[in-house]
């Protein structure tokens, strides 16, 4: 569920970090489907719900809100703001009266967060995505960037939801991005990038990942 604390601002959960117990905004059915709806609208299918967006990602926030509103009565332009300030994943952000997905887009779009600074960067996959990847380096399947993770241990994880025996590929992201690879920081998980080749790719081996 997400809450407004007077002092604080949005936040999810029963209490803020304050102690104060807030104002309901949305219970927690209400949240997932907003979520939901969000996601599509500014990763997916803009054009669906009439928006227009930017090649940079960006929608009109009031835009957006009446979108939101005709598929559900209950929706308004507080909530929507209240998703997006108190996402613990930080999936979007707003400016200037207009809201983006910070990443996850499928939609063909020209993203302008800061530079990747991290020398080796890492993606999780299972033993068979692992050797094609090697092979034929690291492309975005259905969204517009490659996704990956600032350490093994995070890229590890987030193969374990698509498969049981993880391989963890190391990318060597300074030699990529001297060589003009496009690789941003999105938050302090995820590095979004172009297609890497494969020249800038190894798998980490199971010593290799107690090291890190």
């Amino acid at each position: 569920m997400i809450k407004r604390c007077p002092e604080h601002g949005f936040f999810r959960g029963e209490m803020c970090d304050c102690g104060f117990a807030g104002q309901l905004i949305l219970d927690e059915a209400k949240t997932e489907q907003l979520g939901r709806l969000v996601a599509g609208m500014l990763r997916h299918f803009p054009g669906d719900l009439g928006l227009s967006m930017d090649s940079r990602g960006w929608v009109d926030i009031t835009s957006a809100s009446d979108a939101l509103r005709k598929r559900h009565r209950w929706a308004s332009e507080e909530m929507l703001i209240a998703l997006v300030e108190s996402d613990p994943k930080q999936r979007y952000e707003i400016r200037e009266g207009k809201v983006r997905a910070r990443y996850g887009h499928s939609v063909n779009v020209e993203l302008d967060h800061p530079s990747n600074t991290l020398p080796k960067l890492y993606y999780g996959a299972s033993e068979e995505e692992a050797d094609r990847i090697i092979e034929i380096g690291l492309k975005p399947a259905s969204q517009r960037y490659v996704h990956l993770s600032t350490s093994p241990e995070k890229a590890w994880h987030v193969a374990t939801f698509r498969t049981s025996n993880p391989r963890v590929i190391q990318t060597d992201a300074a030699a990529a991005q001297r060589d003009g690879v496009k690789m941003m920081t999105v938050n302090p998980d995820i590095i979004i990038s172009e297609k890497i080749p494969p020249k800038y790719l190894s798998i980490l081996s199971c010593k290799d990942l107690r090291k890190n």
